[in-house]
């Protein structure tokens, strides 16, 4: 008895202790590290956001500072080759209006020669070169003629008649050519030079008429080189480039980049948007890989186009620097913010250790252990601690009360247990009275005994709450046995039961009492022609059993919640109690949904459904 008592007590405790360490966790979850991330929130967003809006404020205002610090750049770049390009037409136009210079080219001109050089030219020529080192050549070109001036072509027949008829196309104007790798021979040796060229219409100084002839100055590409680097020396990395009215590079500091299409190193054609018409403008884009900010001016001397480009990685290093001092001080908040909320749930966590550590020795058994309680911790952990030591005081007398009254019960059930009819002896009682109703010929009375025994044997189990199919069948087979051994006009039964639901088990003794229900009731005054048919079979996940008799019926709509006698139909008052309880033992052991169906018409028979589940 006390082994009983202090198992029941074990179970008690370590329910209770678990429940404690349950809410252990749980106020360590929600106290220490709920703590540890609410400061840690209340501190990071806002540092957060700070940060975001900061980098924002100063991204933007980088951006502007910078997208007007470059146009500015732009403008004074693209006026510093205006001033040269229009320097260049001065020079340019003193050659074609100088006497001597259009004296000697009228006679030159009436050479019978494809190329013509003059010593006297080319000293003159020289002296209007000499007096800027971007100069490289001046040439003059007819339909047919060239007359050399500073250095010879040697790439003539590729370049000639182009010169001609785009300047003799434009007539009075200034034609601009774009950058090419010029090949120039003289008496000291032959070489290639980066050029561009100017070039325009010859018209005699004295008459005005046209001489059909152009003139063309080749400038060095490195003059536009040199104004370009000039305006990009900065610590941010940028570019500058010229490029003409069809997208060609002129001028960079990359070499290799000369006299390719601009397009080639923007992705989604977005170099484009520097063709479109519009003199000025600024874009962000995708360069080389790099997103960089692209601001370009059209030249006044031409439609020519300066881009300067600025990789944008380049102009966030303040910002960056920005980001970098509000993550350390985010880190450090972090810090403070664990350390703070540790320290505040400490003072709770560690009276709970100590609650815990007294649980576990309640648990070991030992009933008079208590929480050392600090009187002047009035919140709801010193509340904890005085209910904790009062419910194991509480405990103590229950247990103390529980031992003297089991002790009381065992003595009763000591007696009780000693009136109580064994099993075994009842089943060999019930033997040898089989065994002397053959040796005195009852050959009725003995198979009755055997089909009682079997029927007694069958219900009893083995003290489980379920059989096998196969089993139950045979109970209600042995109880028929006896049913028809007592009458005159036996009751016939079949059974259609598919042979796979033989081996699942179904609740015990759930057919009997509606057959036996059946045998007294539906076929009280009916002796004669009486069957009754059992089906077992499996539809789904449900195993069904159907009750199926030819007996007198009742009215139909029968309720098993609330049944009273005087409230059953006229014929059912058999269902009360047996069907019940087999209702009521069927939803215990299986389930609310599973139970008993009944339909009958009076003299028509009775059809009643058992649903189960599979129980294998």
């Amino acid at each position: 008895m006390r082994l009983g008592l202090s198992l029941f007590v074990s179970m008690q405790v370590e329910m209770m202790t678990m429940r404690l360490g349950k809410g252990w966790r749980h106020l360590r979850t929600s106290i220490k590290y709920k703590w540890i991330l609410l400061l840690m929130a209340m501190t990071l967003i806002p540092l957060f956001i700070l940060g975001l809006v900061s980098y924002s404020i100063t991204k933007n205002a980088i951006d502007k500072k910078v997208t007007d610090s470059s146009k500015q750049l732009i403008r004074q770049t693209g006026e510093n080759i205006d001033i040269r390009f229009s320097g260049y037409k001065d020079m340019l136009m003193q050659v074609i209006t100088n006497t001597e210079v259009m004296s000697l080219l009228d006679k030159l001109q009436q050479r019978d020669e494809s190329i013509v050089e003059h010593l006297t030219l080319t000293t003159k020529l020289a002296y209007f070169t000499a007096v800027s080192p971007e100069f490289k050549s001046i040439s003059f070109i007819t339909d047919a003629q060239y007359i050399k001036g500073i250095f010879r072509w040697e790439d003539l027949e590729a370049h000639q008649a182009d010169f001609y008829e785009r300047t003799m196309a434009e007539r009075n104007a200034y034609v601009w050519f774009p950058t090419r790798l010029g090949q120039y021979s003289d008496t000291a040796d032959n070489h290639e030079e980066l050029v561009f060229s100017l070039s325009k219409q010859v018209f005699n100084i004295h008459d005005g008429r046209q001489m059909g002839m152009v003139v063309v100055l080749d400038i060095r590409e490195e003059m536009l080189s040199d104004i370009l680097n000039k305006n990009t020396e900065s610590e941010l990395s940028t570019e500058s480039f010229v490029i003409d009215q069809n997208g060609m590079i002129l001028s960079h500091a990359d070499k290799s980049m000369l006299m390719t299409p601009m397009n080639l190193y923007f992705q989604n054609d977005t170099g484009a948007a520097i063709q479109d018409g519009v003199k000025e403008g600024s874009f962000v884009a995708k360069y080389k890989g790099r997103e960089v900010m692209v601001n370009y001016l059209q030249l006044k001397s031409n439609d020519w186009k300066v881009v300067h480009i600025i990789e944008r990685s380049s102009l966030y290093k303040d910002s960056n620097q920005v980001i970098k001092v509000i993550a350390m001080i985010m880190i450090l908040c972090v810090l403070f913010s664990i350390i703070t909320a540790y320290a505040m749930a400490s003072s709770v966590s560690k009276p709970l250790k100590v609650m815990v550590k007294a649980m576990k020795q309640v648990h070991l058994g030992n009933l008079a252990t208590r929480i050392r309680m600090n009187e002047d911790r009035i919140d709801e952990i010193g509340s904890l601690e005085y209910h904790f030591n009062d419910m194991v005081g509480r405990i103590e007398e229950l247990v103390e009360a529980v031992y003297v009254e089991q002790n009381n019960k065992r003595i009763a059930e000591v007696k009780a247990l000693e009136a109580q009819i064994n099993p075994h002896f009842l089943y060999n009682t019930l033997d040898a009275i089989k065994w002397t109703a053959l040796f005195q010929k009852a050959n009725n009375t003995a198979e009755m005994a055997r089909l009682l025994s079997r029927l007694l044997h069958i219900s009893i189990g083995k003290g489980s709450d379920t059989v096998l199919v196969h089993e139950e069948l045979e109970h209600v087979e042995c109880y028929m046995g006896i049913q028809n051994l007592r009458t005159t006009t036996p009751i016939e039964v079949n059974y259609e039961i598919e042979d796979k639901v033989k081996m699942y088990r179904t609740p015990k003794v759930i057919l009997q009492p509606i057959v036996e229900n059946a045998v007294l009731h539906g076929f009280a005054d009916q002796p004669q022609g009486a069957v009754i048919t059992i089906r077992c079979r499996q539809e789904g996940k449900h195993l069904l059993f159907e009750i199926i008799d030819n007996g007198l019926g009742f009215e139909d709509e029968v309720n098993f919640g609330n049944l009273e006698e005087d409230d059953l139909p006229k014929g059912a008052f058999f269902l009360g109690v047996g069907l019940s309880n087999v209702e009521e033992r069927i939803k215990l052991i299986c389930g609310q949904e599973y139970g008993l169906t009944i339909n009958s018409k009076p003299g028509k028979g009775t059809v009643v459904v058992i649903t189960l589940p599979i129980l294998e």
